[in-house]
């Protein structure tokens, strides 16, 4: 599935690389994986997003190198790469622009709700991390899986499959850790860094979700929702609430969860997590304007913390009492 992609890196120069806002492991990962793979291969690579790279994965080689997008596209690039991104709205405003901007369009991703959006798609819905398309992409083009490389693929992978414990943790997807392994990544050092190394803003926003968070069907449902003005309260920032769904989602009995966020700036992000494989909580964010994987899905609603909770909640709800 990749021929056409490679010849088309191997055609064209001048590159830019981007993945959605907030980023997590995997558009971190896959973008510098493939930003050091084509560097590697002689090409101009320009990497951005709109937010800054998260500090627990300002460890690996090349994040220095990733930069916010710029008011105009720059003079003589000729192919403009989105990875780990189902729809080209979540680049953010200013990454649209450049992306309308740009010759010709990489859309390289594995959400199967991804809408399509670029000149050429390159799309594995169901595969467990784009990290593991960007290892796939990196053979296909023959080139070296350098030990940095390799770091920011493991780096993708491990987050996307929750350190191997999902159900996309396919028997491939540790042939492809174990490749990188053997390509010099430092298992337990990867691992410390990720999983085991956090600010006290952290433990205070678990904190204040584990004692604030609702239980409701049977058990079977939790949920928090945080404020306007808490983050500013608790004095924590916008990388301390990563994950913070995954806490709840741990609840004994819990089929599915829900995080509920106050932006400020009227829109509310909602982080959604299913336990269950008969919640499809993409078809729930879907159906609120977001989408995402089956078992791990997000939304940017506008309106009210109130409404746009009640809407979720309700199509939780809905799905929860099909099962019960």
């Amino acid at each position: 599935m990749y021929t056409e992609l490679c010849e088309a890196i191997r055609q064209k120069h001048s590159f830019v690389i981007i993945s959605h806002y907030r980023p997590d492991g995997d558009a971190i990962g896959s973008t510098l994986a493939l930003g050091l793979t084509l560097l590697a291969l002689g090409k101009e690579v320009q990497m951005w997003n709109e937010d800054p790279c998260p500090a627990r994965y300002g460890f690996l080689e090349g994040s220095n190198l990733l930069q916010p997008v710029p008011p105009a596209l720059p003079h003589g690039v000729d192919c403009f790469i989105c990875v780990d991104t189902g729809d080209v709205v979540r680049i953010g405003d200013a990454g649209k622009a450049r992306f309308n901007e740009a010759p010709f369009t990489v859309n390289i991703d594995h959400h199967h709700t991804n809408t399509m959006y670029a000149d050429l798609n390159v799309v594995k819905g169901g595969e467990a991390a784009c990290g593991c398309m960007i290892a796939e992409l990196i053979t296909a083009l023959g080139a070296d899986l350098s030990r940095p490389i390799a770091e920011a693929l493991y780096a993708a992978i491990s987050t996307d499959t929750g350190s191997f414990q999902f159900n996309s943790t396919t028997p491939q997807v540790m042939r492809t850790a174990a490749a990188l392994i053997e390509a010099g990544v430092d298992v337990g050092d990867i691992n410390r860094r990720i999983w085991q190394e956090h600010p006290m803003s952290v433990f205070t926003m678990q904190r204040e979700v584990l004692n604030h968070m609702e239980i409701e069907e049977n058990g079977a449902l939790s949920h928090y929702s945080m404020p306007a003005g808490k983050k500013a309260q608790l004095g924590v920032g916008m990388e301390d609430c990563k994950d913070l769904v995954d806490y709840i989602r741990g609840w004994e009995g819990v089929k599915a969860a829900v995080i509920f966020e106050d932006m400020e700036n009227g829109v509310i992000r909602v982080s959604l997590r299913s336990k269950d494989p008969r919640i499809d909580v993409s078809a729930i964010a879907k159906e609120h304007g977001g989408g995402g994987h089956a078992m791990a899905s997000g939304i940017r609603m506008r309106g009210t913390l109130e409404v746009c909770r009640e809407k979720v909640l309700n199509s939780l709800r809905r799905e929860l009492r099909k099962i019960a």
